[in-house]
């Protein structure tokens, strides 16, 4: 099996950014969730402030862990589970 080198880039940007107990969180917050949280909704839930909100769902966003959709001046994350069974098969099940 032959790795590319394209997913190194990747595997760096998805572990960097579970390293962080927030984030781990927010993880196992959206992969409990049945619905589509508001941002807002994400940091109230943890007790953390909107702009440190937004900065931990900023670096799960460029690791492409979570999607987040706008609708006019609302945004929605969801799970990314494609990259997560993608690099990380099973590791949701374990939250």
């Amino acid at each position: 099996m032959v790795l590319k080198q394209l997913d190194d880039q990747q595997r760096i940007k998805v572990f960097n950014a579970l390293a962080d107990e927030k984030r781990i969180q927010m993880i196992r917050l959206l992969f409990h969730e049945n619905n589509r949280p508001m941002c807002s909704d994400i940091g109230r839930s943890l007790g953390i402030s909107k702009s440190n909100g937004s900065y931990h769902l900023k670096i799960l966003s460029d690791a492409q862990l979570v999607l987040i959709e706008r609708e006019g001046v609302t945004k929605y994350i969801t799970l990314n589970k494609e990259i997560f069974d993608y690099y990380l098969p099973g590791f949701l099940a374990t939250l």
